[in-house]
């Protein structure tokens, strides 16, 4: 309990002594460059935020998990000046069997350090590079268009997800503060199958739009909103208790202030049991996206929708 408190007083330390903010009105020409709103400077773009802020969207298989399931992970981002530390829980809550389905996500808390020439890019005002918030609470529903089981159609789904302005810290890049929404419909087909295996193809388009800080600065942007088209190709294979699972997925944006990410996501996931399942996952950051991502966890089954 004492290290606890310990660490607590050590950030909060550390997050107050950025308050007097001479250092930072020299660096950035304020209030000359952009205005008296200080929050206006920051760029609003997932590469000049944080790794949780506008998370790309994960791709999923074109089918309804009739499951109703938490999952509870930690996840560490790091790589090009921000190391980030972070809890992640998700809830799948189905609403009818093999047509609808709500999740829930949250990140309750974010641990990060960053270097001064990233602290002084994205126009962060810690002076230490150091620092923890909450983060954002998203949630979405997909619901299925054709089931391959039932029809020469493959399988089709279409998602509806949009993110809260739970996530604190906008002044630090680390969450935005403002609305986020994507629109995307995924496309899969099995191609091949046994009595305990599969392995399946998918694919994903979409929509991605998110509010902005028309600032003109550089770095920064001209307009209040920015869009994107969404994308993403991957396999998964399913064997008994195994599950593992590959793609690369992404964004891009029409500003083009590092708005483009993507990455190379593998998960990986082994049930023990009716109730448990031990799950990871490693990202690789591909364009506009700086971070290499390590995430282990599990996932609790309660029951299956009938």
């Amino acid at each position: 309990m004492k290290k606890i408190f310990c660490l607590f007083l050590i950030l909060t330390v550390h997050q107050l002594s950025g308050q007097n903010l001479d250092w930072w009105d020299a660096l950035h020409d304020y209030p000359n460059a952009a205005g008296t709103d200080r929050d206006r400077y920051v760029s609003i773009s997932p590469g000049y935020f944080g790794p949780n802020a506008l998370r790309i969207p994960v791709l999923r298989n074109g089918k309804i998990d009739n499951e109703l399931w938490s999952e509870n992970t930690i996840e560490y981002h790091f790589g090009q000046g921000d190391n980030t530390l972070n809890h992640w829980s998700e809830f799948n809550i189905p609403l009818a069997k093999d047509k609808a389905v709500l999740y829930v996500q949250s990140i309750a808390w974010e641990y990060w350090e960053v270097t001064d020439e990233i602290r002084d890019e994205r126009r962060m005002r810690s002076r230490s590079g150091i620092g923890w918030n909450t983060g954002d609470t998203s949630f979405g529903v997909i619901l299925r268009i054709a089931n391959e089981d039932k029809s020469r159609l493959p399988n089709i789904t279409f998602r509806a997800h949009s993110k809260t302005t739970t996530g604190g810290n906008v002044s630090n890049a680390r969450f935005t503060d403002a609305s986020m929404f994507f629109w995307e419909a995924t496309v899969s087909k099995t191609i091949l199958k046994t009595d305990d295996s599969s392995l399946l193809l998918k694919g994903m388009l979409g929509f991605y739009t998110w509010q902005t800080n028309k600032n003109g600065l550089p770095n920064g942007s001209d307009f209040f909103q920015n869009d994107a088209g969404t994308y993403g190709v991957g396999i998964e294979w399913t064997k008994g208790k195994w599950f593992v699972a590959s793609d690369v997925s992404g964004y891009h944006g029409y500003i083009e202030n590092r708005d483009t990410p993507s990455a190379w996501r593998n998960q990986i996931q082994y049930r023990l049991g009716k109730h448990i399942a031990l799950y990871s996952n490693f990202n690789v950051g591909l364009n506009s996206w700086g971070w290499q991502t390590v995430t282990i966890g599990y996932r609790h089954f309660f029951k299956t929708i009938d």
